[in-house]
């Protein structure tokens, strides 16, 4: 009889443990109409509306303006912003959300496939919704991201999802969109290779990847296909443009080299990481590349850099003429703080605008949904913020709603419930 009320006790344990650790359910669709009025509405383009408006239908965008022009409007839900701050929902380039839990538990990670060319691999597959690291950076406005495979010379294909979802086929709105290739490295790591050896390591990479690259020709070329090739089919939508290529590189000489190897194969190219795409900035903007840049957050790359470069680089590709955007590198768990890196670009240099819109339709015009997303315009999906402050500023950015298409969001996480807690133990208010 013990027995069974020690193993009753553990099973309801056990289940309790499980219910404290869901995540949010997901938000229902929106089935009527939503009048948002009275905020200052940050548009994503550059251009701000005091004192505006936004109309939703279902999951669009149906109009917005001026509060001053707008007649009596009804809605079924009425959403009083003023003196709010309306932006775009933020989108995360480069993440493994969604695949990479717990760098140290084993059975967490799903980021990284056996091999060194696999173009084949489709990271959307793998897509956890249920990750508990999905709400923490949902909290902080980030509402959809690329989810990047990791690895290898070339490490698989890239989705867009939104950040509310059952599952994968729910979230996704940009199906195996690009390509990811990791661009053979000629940095020196002092210690480990002499030039030699790096530069003999770069040429064999450099030919294995261009061998890919020109079977996959051969392959588009030829009538009678008897065996598919799996990996060969991956490619063949990139040489046709229909999926991108985003090459990381990190040093300028690595960028002019990929730059190169983009030319040479006619490819819709991104250049992803680039630290040091200030060097090469100008060149970068004539080849009409996006660049995806990270790393600002971080020391420079050469020991005679100003100290503060990193926080300049957007600013010097801005004034180049560079598309770019910005994505927070390292655990995907920091991807909560992108809008502190965009507010750190806006300290050196960005137009607190332009900051905005590196995070939002910069990225959506580099990732392709930018039809979708990116900026607060008719015809778009209505996923949006509205804060009681600064968005960028790590001060005052309090986000008090979310939507994703249409849907309002929770923004519950397991970091809230323990601040909460803690500050329950400790008596403060």
């Amino acid at each position: 009889m013990k027995r069974i009320i020690v193993v009753s006790l553990l099973i309801v344990f056990v289940f309790a443990k499980i219910s404290f650790a869901q995540n949010p359910t997901p938000a229902p669709a929106n089935i009527g109409s939503i009048l948002i009025s009275g905020g200052t509405i940050h548009v994503g383009n550059g251009k701000i509306i005091e004192n505006g408006f936004i109309r939703i239908e279902k999951n669009k965008i149906v109009s917005m303006g001026s509060m001053t022009n707008i007649r009596l409007m009804k809605a079924d839900r009425m959403i009083d912003a003023t003196g709010k701050q309306i932006y775009p929902g933020l989108i995360a380039p480069n993440t493994t959300l969604g695949l990479l839990e717990i760098e140290e538990a084993r059975a967490t990670r799903d980021n990284v496939e056996v091999g060194n060319l696999n173009p084949n691999v489709r990271s959307i597959i793998a897509f956890n919704t249920d990750s508990k690291i999905i709400p923490t950076v949902k909290f902080n406005g980030v509402l959809m991201a690329q989810i990047v495979p990791q690895g290898g010379l070339v490490s698989g294909l890239s989705s867009v999802v939104q950040l509310d979802a059952w599952n994968w086929e729910d979230a996704v709105m940009l199906m195996d969109g690009g390509l990811h290739i990791r661009f053979p490295s000629l940095t020196v790591y002092r210690g480990t290779e002499n030039n030699d050896e790096i530069n003999v390591r770069w040429k064999q990479q450099l030919n294995e990847l261009e061998q890919l690259f020109n079977d996959a020709k051969s392959y588009a070329a030829s009538e009678k296909k008897e065996n598919k090739n799996l990996k060969l089919d991956a490619v063949v939508p990139v040489l046709s443009g229909i999926r991108k290529a985003y090459v990381h590189v990190h040093t300028a000489k690595e960028i002019l080299a990929a730059m190169a190897f983009i030319k040479k194969f006619n490819l819709s190219g991104v250049l992803v990481d680039a630290e040091e795409s200030y060097l090469v900035a100008s060149e970068i903007a004539a080849a009409k590349i996006p660049v995806i840049l990270s790393s600002t957050h971080s020391m420079p790359q050469r020991n005679d850099d100003d100290i503060q470069q990193p926080y300049k680089t957007p600013t010097v590709l801005q004034r180049a003429g560079v598309l770019f955007c910005l994505e927070h590198k390292d655990w995907s768990g920091n991807q909560r703080n992108l809008a502190f890196v965009a507010g750190t670009a806006a300290a050196y240099g960005l137009q607190k605008e332009e900051a905005l819109q590196s995070i939002t339709l910069n990225a959506a015009k580099i990732l392709g949904i930018d039809n979708l997303a990116g900026s607060l315009e008719e015809g778009k999906d209505a996923t949006l913020l509205i804060c009681s402050g600064d968005l960028l500023d790590m001060k005052s950015n309090k986000i008090e709603t979310a939507m994703i298409g249409g849907r309002i969001v929770s923004l519950e996480n397991g970091q809230k419930h323990l601040y909460e807690k803690y500050k329950k133990k400790y008596g403060v208010n």
